[in-house]
């Protein structure tokens, strides 16, 4: 009893009730396992697996989405535009995500105790928070960088990779103070031979954390995702007005010279070129000679480039939009999570509600790279990938209904009383007026597909010098 004293008057006295809660939980197990080791939450003691597919599937895609997306601005030089060069900051952090953070994360929410050591426990809720803020405060950057180019073509454009070095800066430093509220208790000092290797992660022991936790909802996502909005919404109405083509003219010079110290004359010399031109009150000239690198209506179309610039828009919006509202419900419930108390009834209604929460909010990974390939590819080649994933049965269904429901006027074949289906190779040479329905053999030219109540052909280019078709007979 002294001695049980002796070792309760070692532990903090503010952290006497989440020691004595958190060894009460682990009473029972203590009996059947050794605490020493990774013990498996009882609420995802069933399904983990499950969770540990879904989990692995989002690194996988994550990170190979991200690296192509980085290879693809690299190899064709995309990143002299800064809209570019911050994309390549964005994938640089949600690879960080998928590396790091998630394989961490989905650790720690699985297993019951902590057994990931003091340097982990300090420094976890930094890991998990600086990639978020770096991918937010880079969206922002997006937007600031691509209005100042819209509302101003002649002005110089901040260089992207200082920009999200500073991300990188910012996202660091505001989350320095976590460490400060975060508290690592090693049991097994104070109750050793039972809690060997048995650690107590703490957190939120201090009530200035719940004002700090406010501080960074405001800061670092109501914030940035209202300037994100606000600066879209002024550049959506900077692109209606591109409707001079001078102006069209302008952004395309300011993005043909990228980060030239030359970018300042454009802007003088626009202004001269409309003070000369828009006297007369018209545009319709053929060749603008006052340093604007000689643009003709026959190599340059202004309507285009805007086309491009709305088009670039929209995917941006598509990229933020989705950030923000599948990072949403993990926002919210951080903050929830500081004022619920978990107890026996809801902690694995809890657990397992963080856990998918935590999955949606990683999601963006692997959206992000998909909207920028859809935003790379071109329509024709969207139209073909559209088709490969188009089931080609309904298509083989449809022309062969049509086929059969004309052949029924007049019947020629037998159906085959056995019902077996037979698949053989057969002669089949083509008769040379070309008018194979009189043969009894109902053939689609246009889409070369010989359909029958009996049988079923399909003939290609490759079987028009081996004249040879392959017959389903049922």
């Amino acid at each position: 009893m002294e001695e049980a004293k002796r070792e309760m008057a070692l532990i903090p006295s503010q952290y006497y009730s989440e020691v004595a809660e958190y060894i009460k939980d682990l009473n029972n197990l203590s009996y059947h396992f050794d605490l020493s080791k990774p013990i498996l939450r009882l609420a995802v003691a069933k399904i983990y697996p499950l969770f540990i597919l879904i989990y692995a599937i989002l690194i996988t895609i994550g990170i190979i989405a991200n690296a192509a997306m980085i290879m693809h601005i690299s190899k064709n030089k995309l990143y002299r535009d800064p809209t570019y060069a911050y994309l390549i900051n964005i994938a640089i952090s949600d690879i960080a995500k998928c590396m790091f953070v998630l394989p961490i994360t989905l650790a720690v929410l699985l297993i019951q105790n902590w057994v990931f050591g003091k340097f982990l426990c300090l420094s976890l809720a930094m890991i998990q928070d600086i990639p978020f803020h770096v991918s937010m405060m880079t969206y922002l950057l997006i937007a600031g960088d691509r209005y100042r180019l819209l509302s101003d073509p002649g002005k110089p454009r901040i260089p992207a990779f200082v920009c999200a070095l500073g991300s990188w800066f910012f996202a660091i430093c505001i989350v320095l103070p976590f460490p400060i509220y975060t508290t690592y208790l090693d049991l097994s000092s104070f109750k050793k031979g039972h809690f060997d290797g048995l650690g107590i992660c703490l957190g939120n022991l201090v009530d200035d954390i719940q004002q700090y936790m406010r501080g960074l909802f405001l800061l670092t996502y109501i914030a940035p995702l209202a300037i994100t909005a606000y600066i879209y919404v002024k550049s959506s109405r900077e692109l209606q007005n591109k409707e001079d083509p001078l102006s069209a003219i302008a952004i395309f010079e300011a993005r043909r010279k990228g980060s030239s110290r030359h970018d300042s004359d454009v802007s003088t010399d626009l202004m001269t070129y409309r003070d000369i031109k828009c006297g007369s009150g018209s545009l319709t000239t053929t060749t603008a000679t006052m340093g604007l690198s000689a643009f003709t209506t026959n190599t340059y179309n202004p309507e285009i480039d805007v086309a491009k610039e709305i088009r670039s828009q929209k995917y941006l919006i598509f990229m933020v939009s989705y950030y923000a509202i599948l990072l949403c419900p993990l926002m919210v419930l951080k903050l929830a999570k500081l004022a619920l108390v978990e107890t026996a009834e809801n902690e694995g209604h809890f657990d397992i509600t963080y856990t998918i929460f935590v999955w949606l909010g990683f999601t963006p990974t692997v959206a992000t790279p998909i909207l920028y390939a859809s935003w790379q590819m071109s329509r024709p080649t969207k139209e073909r990938l559209k088709g490969y994933f188009q089931s080609s049965s309904r298509r083989l269904t449809k022309v062969c209904e049509e086929t059969v429901i004309r052949s029924n006027r007049h019947p020629s074949h037998q159906i085959n009383p056995s019902g077996l289906a037979n698949v053989a190779y057969t002669q089949h040479p083509r008769s040379g007026n070309g008018n194979n329905s009189s043969s009894g053999s109902n053939y689609n030219e246009s889409e070369g597909i010989n359909c029958s109540r009996g049988n079923l052909s399909t003939r290609s280019s490759e079987f028009d010098n081996h004249p040879q078709n392959m017959y389903l007979v049922h």
